[in-house]
């Protein structure tokens, strides 16, 4: 068999460097040629678009411990104190009988961890929410708020949280001068006397209107403070627990209807003038009237009544209506039951709130609470329902 020739295969010359170049960019060229440019541009715009509205709902929406509301932190320092100390400043501690713990109670240690149950409140939305829909477990025990808790302050503290603003306004009823005399009593560290006129009092009165007295019995009404001027103007020398703090000034002024009596607009006025908003501090509202009193149109005729006057001062002025109290455990002919109150709380919270005003409703914490008389609450409520309101003080803005 013949062999065949094996010859070598022969590589064609390789064309040179420059003419290679020139042929990449001849063929890139003729491929641009045949793109659409618009098209291009339109998907390159719709993608960045899209990774736009990507970015803003990641960082917009409560995601998973990725976005917080952010908090209302309290707006004085928060000094740790021994609770079953608290009343020991004050006048009555021993005959009134009166121990903070049966009052309140702080959530423990582990508790105030951030993000745990019952922690205290980071918003103050969430803080009257906690503090309307709490309870009690078992009569007359201290009250609970729900998911989170309020603060028990200091009368230093208090002090700190008016100095913030350049008056308090109380504006109701009996119900709502329950809470003002908790309100003088804890500024008065007074326990027996210390929602009273105790200067225009005679022994005997004194005598009689002590501890609870103060807010059951009848007589004993007749000689509620009802402005601090009333006190820190005195110059007769008989004022022997007067304010621990008094250059704010802070007054109840009792309405039961609307429009509200003239003598009433003029107080307010004088409270909260007219004045630039920037140059002053506010002048915080607190408002309330019960269904024993008026009927729900009025206490919302009332309500805008202040609103109104309050926006008059062109003005920076908060304002908390604040829920009636739960009917109490005695059935009295003539006086509203639990449903009548409950429909009219239901009613004036949703009135307060379309007009942006905050709510705090006592329904909750006075339902289980013990009434001296089947009808009014005593001293340890209206202390409770007082620091209630200064908490809400408390995580106001200052400007």
């Amino acid at each position: 068999m013949a062999k065949k020739d094996l010859k070598p295969s022969v590589q064609p010359p390789r064309a040179p460097l420059l003419t290679r170049l020139s042929w990449q960019m001849s063929d890139a060229l003729d491929y641009l040629k045949e793109l659409n440019f618009p098209r291009i541009m339109y998907h390159l715009l719709s993608l960045a678009y899209l990774s736009f509205i990507v970015y803003l709902t990641y960082y917009v929406l409560p995601l998973p411990g990725h976005w917080n509301p952010a908090p209302h932190s309290d707006r004085v320092a928060i000094v740790s104190q021994d609770l079953n100390n608290y009343f020991n400043s004050f006048r009555g501690l021993t005959e009134c009988s009166i121990r903070a713990p049966d009052l309140y109670l702080p959530p423990s240690p582990d508790q105030s961890l951030q993000g745990s149950p019952n922690a205290y409140c980071p918003r103050r939305k969430d803080l009257l929410e906690a503090m309307s829909s709490g309870g009690r477990i078992g009569f007359d025990t201290p009250y609970f708020p729900k998911d989170c808790h309020y603060r028990w302050y200091s009368v230093e503290e208090i002090c700190m949280i008016l100095e913030r603003f350049d008056a308090i306004v109380f504006v109701g009823d009996y119900s709502l001068q329950t809470i003002y005399n908790g309100f003088s009593i804890l500024l008065r560290r007074d326990l027996a006397h210390g929602a009273l006129r105790t200067w225009s009092m005679d022994k005997e009165k004194l005598r009689q209107c002590r501890c609870d007295n103060q807010f059951t019995s009848q007589p004993c009404s007749e000689h509620f403070i009802t402005f601090s001027g009333d006190l820190t103007n005195l110059l007769s020398g008989r004022v022997d627990q007067p304010y621990f703090c008094s250059r704010t000034p802070h007054s109840f002024l009792e309405i039961s209807t609307s429009p509200a009596p003239i003598s009433v607009i003029g107080k307010f006025k004088q409270l909260a003038p007219r004045v630039k908003r920037s140059n002053y501090r506010p002048v915080a509202i607190i408002h309330s009237l019960s269904p024993n009193t008026v009927s729900p149109e009025t206490a919302a005729a009332s309500l805008e009544e202040f609103l109104a006057l309050a926006d008059s001062s062109h003005r920076k002025t908060p304002m908390l209506w604040v829920g009636p109290s739960a009917s109490g455990h005695t059935q009295i002919r003539g006086r509203n039951g639990n449903q009548e109150i409950w429909d009219f709380d239901r009613h004036l919270a949703v009135v307060a709130e379309d007009n942006d005003v905050d709510v705090l409703r006592l329904w909750n914490m006075t339902v289980q609470a013990n009434s001296w008389d089947g009808m009014q609450f005593g001293e340890k409520v209206a202390i409770t329902q007082a620091m209630m309101v200064l908490n809400w003080l408390g995580r106001l803005p200052s400007s």
